[in-house]
């Protein structure tokens, strides 16, 4: 081959590569298994479980991609760190060495006019749970068509056999930030936040045909090998899937209404606009708005914070939400800042909450030992009417000098609400100047 020729095919191998869209793998595997394997079984069995896969792929597909895209792009940008501030207490601006702020609660303070702070952070998410059940072993279970079409099944012994799909889905994402903020006003803060998002998705499905026609016929009508009698009941989609680029970018603006009172009351908005790729997981796909109130108050060197936030979501299966953050940061030596923070957010309509497969369906199998009724769920995923979620943080913020700071932090779930990792660990560095 010319090197012209090895040119032309590395570029058509990258742009093919490029080209790979993420929210297909569900879709792809759905099909796969129920359709395409299904193929070798005998006579008009092969597309018994043709309409499985399109309820599959209607209603499952696009709720699993909408859980994921939304918790990669929502995740919570850090705060700006205000190691220097002013005091107004007496009338005048008194520059004070401060408490270096929360890690992702937002206290009211501004930057002061002509400041400005930039800095960056990287998150690892390991999404691991899905409302609190391992994404290794969320299954689904599929249904056979009701070939009589009476609404029941299990009339025809081909009607008993079901289904199982276990994802064995291994997700994670990682998220680095640069983000900087600028004081146009004492009281207005204008800024920026851009995120850098990687997300891998790796896994071998298994499917396993739940089979009543060998068990009591002695016969498999739906296998996957074309051998009835000696059926092959099992098989496997093996998955791996990757993808990186810019997430939904976020402009930023904090203005201070009160200051040098008992509490400082300020109100910040996000615009979260849809700059990342949906069909990647690196954007929800729509713009997302965010309207927030942030109290704080000084006890010396102890700072607590109160936020509360309405979130409007522009997407499809994303309910707005209603966020809090309720916290402190503490300047425990010149140098040290801790910080804590109990964080939360709550659907606000039910009628957009994700659906994977609820409820049952009802089988009444006709045996040689009698009729025998199943009620088989079809997942193990709990049903849920919303997916809140709460977080404790636990932060450090280290100044080495007065203008800089470096950050660490956890952020733990405190219940299973969602598509959750373990823990989330922060690292970042700011500068103020």
């Amino acid at each position: 081959m010319t090197k012209r020729g090895t040119l032309a095919a590395l570029i058509l191998l990258i742009a093919a590569h490029g080209f790979a869209q993420m929210d297909t793998v569900f879709e792809d595997i759905f099909t796969r298994i129920l359709i395409t394997e299904l193929q070798l079984s005998p006579g008009a069995h092969a597309n018994h479980f043709v309409m499985a896969a399109e309820e599959a792929n209607s209603e499952l597909t696009p709720a699993l991609n909408s859980l994921i895209a939304s918790q990669v792009s929502s995740f919570p940008a850090a705060s700006t760190a205000v190691g220097v501030t002013f005091d107004f207490s007496s009338g005048q601006p008194v520059k004070v060495t401060d408490s270096q702020g929360p890690v992702f609660g937002e206290i009211a303070d501004t930057l002061g006019k002509g400041k400005l702070s930039v800095g960056i952070t990287h998150n690892e998410l390991s999404l691991d749970r899905l409302r609190g059940v391992s994404t290794r072993d969320v299954r689904f279970t599929f249904t056979h068509v009701d070939v009589t079409g009476d609404g029941l099944l299990g009339e025809s012994p081909n009607e008993s056999d079901t289904i199982d799909v276990l994802l064995d889905l291994d997700l994670n994402a990682s998220i680095t930030a640069l983000y900087a903020s600028y004081g146009l006003t004492p009281n207005l803060d204008v800024g920026v936040a851009i995120p850098f998002v990687s997300v891998s998705m790796d896994g071998i499905a298994q499917a396993t045909i739940n089979s009543y026609t060998f068990a009591f016929l002695g016969t498999a009508n739906h296998n996957f090998n074309n051998d009835p009698t000696n059926p092959q009941l099992q098989t496997t989609v093996p998955y791996s899937e990757s993808a990186s680029g810019i997430g939904d970018v976020a402009l930023k603006l904090k203005m201070a209404f009160l200051r040098g009172g008992n509490w400082d009351l300020a109100m910040g908005v996000d615009v979260r606009l849809s700059t990342g790729d949906e069909s990647d997981f690196l954007g929800t796909g729509d713009t997302n708005i965010r309207f927030a109130e942030l109290l704080s108050r000084r006890f010396g060197d102890f700072r607590p914070h109160v936020n509360v936030a309405y979130e409007w979501r522009g997407a499809d299966l994303d309910a707005d939400e209603l966020e809090f953050a309720v916290g402190f940061d503490h300047k425990a030596t010149s140098k040290i800042t801790i910080a804590a923070d109990f964080m939360g957010s709550f659907d606000v309509d039910d009628s957009e909450s994700i659906q994977l497969f609820p409820g049952s369906v009802t089988i009444t199998d006709h045996g040689t030992s009698g009729v025998v009724v199943r009620h088989v769920d079809r997942s193990n995923v709990p049903e849920r009417s919303n997916d809140d979620v709460m977080d404790g943080s636990f932060g450090i913020r280290y100044a080495p000098k007065d203008n800089w700071s470096i950050v660490a932090n956890l952020l733990v779930p405190l219940n299973d609400g969602g598509l959750r990792s373990k823990v989330v660990p922060t690292i970042g560095v700011s500068a103020q100047f």
